[in-house]
């Protein structure tokens, strides 16, 4: 359809609803960012730390055990979501953030302050699925990749706020230099409270619980006036009600189908995924960027060295968020870890040196500043695109769930285990960037030889796609011909009537026999 062609599909509706989503997502950044910064601060050091700094255990636990919470919100996200909907999250998402931030602001010591921040990472948790979910769900498959993608810069835009809050306050000695950077954090939940009235829920969701009344009524309100006019809403939904169906006669959607000999591969590639995604620098400078750039000698000038950073980075997650369905999934991904090869070698060695001169120390600063426009170009996008695209219809939320679940163990594990890290002569200081080099060069093999191209897919295409193992150049060129064909085709709007969705399901059961499934939708 070509690209203009692609984005004639967009409404400002469509927009609206995915923007409403996404706003969650500016709890996460405006978090991690400022809590980032928060350990440097004179401020919250004197109100929280051990004699105006942070042991190696306070440290750990710091950054590790907020994941506690973020597990809790990934592991209830799935029966949530399936049972409630995407609205019901947003809305809890927005109440739990509430509680966070009134515990954080009135805490008086250490431990309180940081039970604060975990119950906020349940919302995180759910954030993590609840968005990536929905855009699937409602863009058009020409444009969901954008729509998939956008909670990362919208995360990466909220870092450079909190980042630039902590800046301002980075001389602060009194409890106001904290105060106010954990009180913005209730500025999204106000957004959330004002928009949410008017989103539509997901029309999937409506209809794969036989409310296909309100399903199309919502799908008519995300598409143009044209095709609703022409009544390709009635096609698309047929097709997808079609896909639904049948995917509930030949698949349970358990916890061991994951492991299937169909689907094992989906699981594999969602690991490594989230895997890649905080394992390649990115979750190591969420938790000490600031503190790192302090222990190079930099000073103050580490808070603004870290504005430069996230600003970096939401650069790159919007480079990345506007090819991705111009080039593909898979391009970006082999780019973006070939250069956090280099990055975060480059920084290694520079900054092991025993004596560095001004040229030096910026060039590392450099190096992490393009290490992580590199990360959110590739992983840190790429990670919420792909494997909910991965998931087709009934494993999607599943996928997603175990995905997110492997971000917060990684996360976890960085955020704990970095300081200890730090001690061994191999990975002392600046000389951890080697090991984010090591899984940038396995994330970069893994890219070339194993990664799905997905562009433009249907979601309901992709278990067709999955049924035999390809190599990773093979998904583009590859031609469905099954019920997520005819799914495809009407959100391209290629499909003229629902007789033609019913042409290709009589194909469909014929490839697999001893099955009946009837929709009547319209």
């Amino acid at each position: 359809m070509g690209f203009k062609g692609d984005w004639k599909q967009a409404t400002p509706y469509l927009g609206f609803c995915v923007f409403t989503f996404c706003w969650t997502n500016v709890i996460f950044g405006l978090d991690t960012s400022t809590f980032g910064s928060l350990q440097a601060l004179p401020s919250w050091l004197n109100q929280f730390g051990t004699n105006g700094s942070l042991t190696t255990l306070q440290k750990a636990l710091a950054n590790s055990i907020v994941y506690v919470g973020r597990l809790a919100g990934t592991v209830t996200f799935e029966p949530i979501a399936e049972r409630y909907g995407y609205k019901v999250l947003l809305a809890a998402i927005a109440t739990v953030q509430v509680v966070s931030v009134i515990i954080q602001l009135a805490s008086g010591n250490f431990n309180t302050f940081i039970a604060g921040r975990t119950i906020s990472y349940v919302a995180v948790g759910w954030i993590d699925g609840t968005i990536s979910s929905y855009a699937s769900e409602i863009a058009p498959a020409a444009l969901r990749g954008f729509f998939s993608g956008l909670l990362a810069p919208m995360a990466n835009l909220a870092s450079v706020w909190g980042a630039g809050m902590c800046q301002h306050y980075a001389t602060e000695t009194q409890k106001v230099g904290w105060m106010v950077p954990i009180g913005i954090q209730l500025i999204p939940v106000v957004m959330i409270a004002i928009c949410w009235p008017f989103t539509v829920e997901s029309p999937r969701w409506l209809l794969s619980h036989d409310r296909d009344d309100q399903a199309l009524a919502a799908l008519k309100k995300l598409r143009r006036k044209d095709d609703v006019d022409a009544g390709l809403c009635e096609v698309e939904l047929e097709a997808i009600a079609y896909a639904i169906q049948y995917d509930k006669t030949h698949a349970t959607a358990r916890w061991r189908d994951l492991f299937t000999s169909t689907a094992y591969k989906q699981t594999i590639y969602t690991i490594l995924f989230f895997f890649f995604y905080p394992s390649t620098g990115n979750a190591f400078y969420n938790a000490y960027g600031t503190t790192f750039f302090k222990s190079l000698g930099l000073g103050n000038a580490a808070f603004t060295y870290a504005i430069l950073c996230q600003l970096l980075g939401a650069i790159g997650g919007t480079t990345g968020l506007l090819l991705t369905d111009r080039v593909g999934r898979r391009p970006l991904l082999i780019i973006g870890s070939a250069l956090l090869v280099l990055f975060d070698g480059l920084a290694a060695g520079l900054a092991s040196k025993s004596v560095r001169t001004t040229t030096d120390n910026n060039v590392v600063v450099a190096c992490w500043m393009l290490m992580l426009w590199s990360a959110k170009l590739s992983w840190a996008t790429h990670a919420y695109i792909v494997v909910p695209e991965m998931g087709g219809i009934r494993m999607r939320k599943k996928l997603v769930m175990v995905g997110t679940t492997v971000d917060v163990l990684g996360n976890w594990l960085w955020g704990f285990a970095a300081p200890y890290i730090q001690l061994a002569d191999a990975t002392k200081g600046p000389k951890i960037g080697y090991l984010f080099m090591g899984f940038a060069g396995m994330a970069l093999i893994f890219a070339i030889f194993f990664a799905p191209e997905l562009k433009g897919r249907s979601l309901e295409e992709v278990d067709e796609l999955f049924q035999k193992f390809r190599w990773g150049w093979e998904y583009k060129g590859y031609k469905t011909t099954g019920v997520g064909a005819a799914v495809a085709q009407a959100e391209h709007g290629e499909l003229a009537n629902t007789k033609e969705v019913a042409d290709v399901a009589e194909v469909d059961e014929k490839n697999v026999p001893g099955t009946q499934v009837q929709v009547n939708l319209v």
